[in-house]
């Protein structure tokens, strides 16, 4: 169905665009006194590239890399809190329960902390894409 309202579409472009009194033959001709400048609204955006200072780049570098490294480091020491928290578990001795449940409450609040400043890290990042006009 697509091709034929295609094919129809260009056969009637085609067919009634070559009468020579059609309503653009009437329009009056426009004279230019001046040459046009075709360059004179060309920005950088035009190009697809955004042009950024080497101080916005320097951030997301540190934004990006930081918020890789403490997501990372967040993920590793919580898996090191998970063997603590089985060590909390099968423990017997009430004593070496109680040295890994104080091991696991600490690596756990180390990741949060991790996960936060990766979280703010992520936010930078974000911040230095935001065009500030």
């Amino acid at each position: 169905m697509k091709h034929i309202l295609r094919y129809s579409m260009i056969f009637c472009c085609v067919l009634f665009g070559q009468n020579n009194d059609g309503w653009i033959s009437e329009l009056q001709v426009v004279e230019r006194i001046t040459h046009i400048d075709t360059l004179a609204g060309l920005n950088h955006e035009s190009s697809g590239k955004e042009i950024t200072s080497p101080k916005k780049q320097f951030v997301r570098v540190i934004a990006s890399a930081a918020t890789i490294l403490l997501g990372a480091a967040a993920w590793r020491t919580q898996v090191e809190s998970d063997k603590y928290y089985d060590k909390y578990l099968h423990a017997g001795n009430p004593v070496h329960r109680q040295d890994a449940w104080n091991k696991t409450e600490k690596l756990d609040q180390a990741s949060g902390m991790m996960v936060v400043g990766s979280q703010l890290f992520m936010q930078l990042l974000i911040y230095s894409y935001v065009e500030n006009e």
